[in-house]
């Protein structure tokens, strides 16, 4: 049903521009995108030498729902993630900018655009995702096919987005929001030529590529920073009568050293471990709530806790999969953009990882995935960890308790970027990542403002649904 459904949305369409948009057919099953618009359009392979191949990208738009002002374009995280990672809370994006047409592409190598591998299309056994013997001719195609996948790159992805946006956002004032690697690909589209935009939304805005401190390769040591922080503030709340940050914290080291998976504590629960466990709670308020409970009974013996946080999050990560045929993250795409450009110590192995997991209390599994890189990578170019000459109007909206784009990092990139244009950095209180999804009080509050053009100095701002409740 999945394939289906988008494949009838494809057929039904030609390639087109601003104008040709057509109503996506087949989705009657999913009622936040019934009033949707479709279609694909053929863009260079590589935007350097004279290369006459094409690939194709998918963009999906969204009419505005009061009088129109201009065009908004949503840009996913990953960078495996496709467009579809918006469309379960579309409705809230477009009760933020009802004045404005939103446009959600699936860029290069996602969703239903031109993918690396064929085993990645939304028609072949596992949909958009690999499986079986898929990873094995994945691998060999990509192999096979060297200037194909090298021109998956950051850069070709943004002049994607320039294309696009020059030739679909008609009239009126034409603003851009990524989030997460969304924010890396929007300011490497704001480096480049002959791109008009009057305004900029960063969410969760990620480390400047050569900040060696919180690269990639060192996820695991951010997420520590803010678990523990997260610890930092059990101290004297009612949930932690009785108990204190540092003796929380010396009883979860003693769970770590005892267990090798949370599958020690309960055979209901899978073979991870538990300081990864507890690290992808971070994520989810409502979930990163408990953790003093789950510490606090593990150590007594009771899994209890622990079973039920983790079918919470389950339950929390299945909301964004309605059965949108191209929803999914490319794991291709992922390794070799990561290895290429956002990978400071790619000289790391697996047992270098292990080992430096071992000091911490709460980690990432994503320092050892990227580490021991096996996929073919591209050279750096000249944008690489640069700054935009100008910088249209930008607002950034961060969270002191993200566990993927540390704050401090955002902060400090935040910085650089105000040399190049008139930048607002939001701290808001308590927030993990994704400010749009977590806290989405303050942010509709303050893309109201910037929408409307009024002041936005440095401010804070509390949502109730992020605040830590001890």
């Amino acid at each position: 049903m999945r394939v289906f459904i988008l494949l009838s949305c494809l057929l039904s369409l030609n390639t087109a521009w601003a104008n040709d948009f057509e109503k996506c057919k087949g989705e009657e099953l999913f009622l936040e995108l019934k009033s949707s618009l479709c279609t694909t359009v053929k863009s260079p392979l590589t935007y350097q030498g004279s290369s006459a191949e094409e690939i194709e990208l998918f963009v999906r738009k969204f009419p505005s729902l009061k009088t129109r002002d201009g065009s908004i374009w949503l840009i996913a995280g990953g960078p495996g993630e496709s467009g579809a990672s918006f469309y379960s809370f579309i409705d809230f994006y477009r009760a933020s900018f009802p004045n404005f047409d939103i446009f959600i592409p699936d860029h290069r190598g996602t969703g239903a655009s031109s993918t690396i591998c064929p085993e990645e299309s939304i028609y072949s056994l596992g949909g958009k995702y690999l499986v079986g013997e898929e990873w094995g001719t994945c691998f060999s195609h990509m192999y096979s096919k060297l200037s194909y996948v090298k021109s998956f790159s950051i850069t070709n992805a943004a002049k994607d987005l320039r294309l696009l946006i020059n030739n679909m956002s008609g009239t009126g004032k034409r603003y851009v929001y990524g989030v997460s690697y969304g924010t890396q690909l929007v300011l490497r589209l704001t480096q480049l030529d002959k791109v008009n935009l009057d305004g900029v939304i960063l969410d969760s805005l990620v480390p400047m590529q050569d900040d060696r401190d919180f690269d990639l390769s060192k996820r695991s040591q951010v997420v520590d920073m803010v678990g523990q922080a997260l610890l930092n503030k059990c101290q004297g709340t009612f949930k932690c009568s009785g108990k204190n940050a540092d003796e929380m914290k010396r009883q979860l080291s003693a769970l770590i050293k005892k267990s090798k998976s949370i599958k020690d504590f309960s055979i209901k629960l899978p073979d991870t471990s538990l300081s990864t466990v507890l690290g992808a709670m971070l994520d989810i308020p409502h979930v990163r709530n408990d953790i003093p409970d789950i510490i606090s009974s593990l150590y007594k013996g009771d899994s209890t806790d622990l079973e039920n946080a983790f079918k919470a999050v389950n339950l929390y990560y299945e909301k964004f999969d309605r059965g949108y045929a191209n929803f999914g993250s490319s794991i291709p795409l992922v390794q070799v953009i990561t290895a290429s450009e956002n990978n400071l110590r790619p000289e790391i192995t697996k047992a270098d990882v292990a080992k430096e997991a071992e000091k911490l209390l709460f980690t990432s599994p994503l320092p050892s995935l990227i580490a021991e890189n096996s996929m073919p990578t591209y050279k750096k170019d000249n944008f690489y960890s640069k700054l935009p000459n100008s910088l249209p109007k930008t607002m950034i909206l961060h969270g002191t308790l993200d566990p993927k784009t540390h704050h401090d990092a955002a902060k400090k990139y935040a910085s650089k970027l105000a040399e190049a244009g008139k930048v607002s950095f939001i701290d808001v209180i308590d927030s993990p990542h994704f400010v749009a999804m977590n806290a989405p009080i303050c942010f509709k509050i303050y893309v109201n403002k910037f929408i409307k053009g009024g002041s936005i100095k440095q401010q804070t701002c509390r949502d109730e649904n992020v605040l830590v409740k001890f």
